[in-house]
């Protein structure tokens, strides 16, 4: 199911829904790396394993999207695919492939600085799940 994007002053919103909790924590990570360039251009040269831990299932969606936020500011990951593995009892785990940032290939979007807790929410909804998390830009 995709995400949408969601506009807020100085702000920018995703809204994410799938049948698991996993899936819906996919669907964030691939909003959020498809503000930062075209998902098209990144490759799967490399993989990055992922752990957050957080006291509750919202935090756990805003603390996931940091540490993506981190990766990429540190080594320039580009996510071009991610499977999380566990999510729940304050724990996620994940496989994020994708490359390193090259200017020459990938083409700049919106510079994320954080995922907020501001009206973030993960929640079992109608068939599955919903996520709503915002960024700040």
């Amino acid at each position: 199911m995709p995400v949408e994007v969601l506009e807020h002053t100085a702000e920018v919103g995703l809204r994410a829904r799938a049948d698991s909790l996993e899936s819906v924590l996919q669907e964030l990570a691939a909003g959020l790396f498809s503000l930062i360039t075209d998902p098209q251009t990144v490759q799967e040269r490399e993989a990055w394993q992922v752990e957050v831990q957080a006291d509750d299932l919202t935090a756990l969606a805003v603390e996931w999207l940091n540490e993506l936020l981190f990766l990429h500011a540190r080594d320039g990951m580009l996510a071009r695919r991610c499977a999380v593995h566990e999510a729940g009892g304050g724990r996620l785990r994940a496989t994020v492939w994708g490359e390193r940032f090259d200017p020459g290939r990938h083409p700049r979007g919106i510079e994320v600085k954080s995922a907020t807790y501001h009206q973030a929410r993960v929640e079992p909804s109608a068939g599955g799940w919903t996520a709503v998390v915002y960024l700040d830009v």
